[in-house]
């Protein structure tokens, strides 16, 4: 009788092989094999007595970056076989996060053989510091990419941070063109201004797989700015018609910088070809307000679903799509939102808002739309949650010039919560919530969430809530426990109650 071939892992479908080899690598990091932590030692006295004994203390100085420790998670891995080798770098090259270096300056070694020209103890001043090359990370990854190009073929996505210098954009730009298979890039605002035509042309057309496109702004020292000569430089390379943007899915600004800000007219030269675009994220900016906003929208209004715009300040961010800054498209925020027939995920802060904000205008009704069978009205087919900010006090844009504590503005803002509750009636799925100053409306259960406790005392007994309970929703989203205290200052009252208080001037949207 013939024996049975032996099993052994490498016998294994190479889709189980893979698994396995996860699921050990990611045990020796949360398990304690991998180290997670960077230690140091206590500070040393300014007097280096070399001849002595000091008391140090080792403390914890920070985590381990992600890439390190999945380099290290893998370590024994990359050194079994070929097969295993060519996982392993899969596995800690997927994501490739090159930052400046901050930190860990040390005295020069050679000068401590030295004997002290006192003859006493030796002092820090005889010693020069030694920094750190900042960028020793940047040009380090450069060189390994050339030396060893198959390596670059492993990465998925690219995260730069701190390298914003003129003279420093040129290696980022030298990375991504190793890089042919990276799906997310994630680079400093100075790109837009620093690169090339070419750079951005091969990035927008030659990457052929990348999808996802992110751009971090920072504010620059005064001394940053003054010691750079080519702070000012940009190259314009948006206004080249061949960088195309219609290969990406997903876009992202985040942060605003004090030099050379991403602002509206850069989305607009990016709205001419990004027309697929499924998530829209627009965060902690001043200088981009929903002009901009609304012209990627406008582009890509038939594949976006997720929108996320949050401005820096949005009492200051200039949001007034009412008299939209010069230069073309000049479209109305509102009418674009509800032209997002796919939106599944909305988070937007606005300066004013309609009250036919979701009934889309008649030349957005088409096939994308769905019908309302009782008033055959065209209505956006959106999913999930939909949470619609107003800047400030918030203004209608029909009285743009009057609070919404005015009886004509809150006529106005009656009619928006009431198209609010028909929308969610005849949209299965979808859960609007409208925040207002310090408030926020839950349409759909004619609720009103809020700190009320002072507004109460202040009426000495004569505006009293009937139905008047505890609220999940809280000033920072969805909770309404914070200050440690474990309470819920945060309630529910009706809607008319609200108004009552709105009316007898005891509620106030910008206090």
């Amino acid at each position: 009788m013939a024996e049975m071939p032996r099993a052994t892992i490498a016998s294994l479908p190479w889709e189980i092989i893979s698994n396995i080899l996860n699921l050990a690598a990611e045990a020796n990091i949360t398990e304690g094999y991998v180290s997670n932590f960077t230690y140091g030692l206590s500070q040393v006295s300014r007097t280096l007595q070399l001849h002595h004994k000091l008391q140090v203390q080792k403390h914890v100085t920070g985590r381990i970056p992600t890439d390190v420790l999945r380099w290290r998670a893998s370590d024994a891995m990359r050194r079994t076989c070929s097969v295993w080798h060519d996982w392993a770098l899969g596995y800690s090259l997927k994501e490739l996060y090159v930052r400046r270096w901050r930190g860990g300056e040390s005295w020069d070694p050679k000068f401590l053989a030295l004997p002290s020209p006192s003859g006493g103890p030796l002092t820090s001043e005889i010693f020069p510091v030694v920094y750190q090359d900042p960028y020793r990370t940047l040009k380090s990854t450069v060189s390994l990419l050339e030396t060893c190009p198959h390596i670059a073929t492993y990465v998925r996505r690219l995260w730069f941070t701190g390298i914003y210098q003129f003279s420093n954009l040129s290696l980022i730009f030298k990375i991504i063109r190793k890089c042919h298979n990276v799906r997310s890039i994630t680079v400093p605002w100075s790109a837009l201004r620093y690169g090339s035509v070419d750079d951005w042309v091969f990035i927008t057309n030659d990457l052929r797989r990348l999808t996802s496109l992110e751009f971090l702004g920072m504010n620059l020292k005064q001394s940053q700015i003054n010691g750079d000569k080519n702070i000012e430089v940009n190259f314009k390379a948006l206004e080249d018609v061949r960088v195309n943007f219609s290969k990406l899915r997903r876009l992202k600004v985040h942060g605003c910088s004090n030099v050379q800000s991403i602002v509206d007219g850069d989305l607009w030269e990016i709205a001419r070809t990004a027309t697929n675009l499924e998530e829209l994220h627009i965060t902690g900016m001043s200088t981009i307000t929903t002009t901009g906003l609304a012209a990627l929208m406008h582009a890509s209004y038939k594949t976006l679903k997720v929108l996320n715009y949050v401005p820096l300040d949005p009492t200051t961010a200039g949001c007034t799509h009412l008299n939209p800054s010069p230069g073309p498209p000049n479209l109305h925020f509102c009418d674009v939102l509800t032209s997002c027939s796919n939106l599944v995920d909305v988070s937007v802060t606005v300066p004013h808002i309609c009250e036919n904000l979701l009934s889309p205008p008649p030349r957005y009704a088409d096939e994308d739309m769905e019908i309302d069978s009782q008033n055959l009205q065209p209505v956006p087919k959106w999913r999930g949650t939909a949470i619609i900010r107003l800047s400030g006090g918030g203004r209608t844009c029909v009285h743009p010039e009057l609070p919404l504590e005015h009886p004509d503005s809150r006529t106005q803002l009656q009619g928006v919560l009431a198209g609010c509750r028909y929308f969610e009636h005849i949209t299965p799925g979808a859960n609007i919530d409208l925040v207002i100053g310090n408030y926020t409306f839950h349409p759909a259960s004619y609720s009103v969430a809020g700190n009320f406790r002072a507004i109460k005392k202040l009426s000495e007994g004569t505006w009293q809530p009937d139905d008047e309970r505890d609220s999940k929703k809280g000033p920072y989203g969805s909770t309404g426990i914070w200050e440690g205290t474990g309470t819920r200052p945060w309630t529910e009252i009706g809607e008319e109650d609200f108004c009552d208080g709105v009316r007898s001037g005891l509620i106030r949207f910008d206090a």
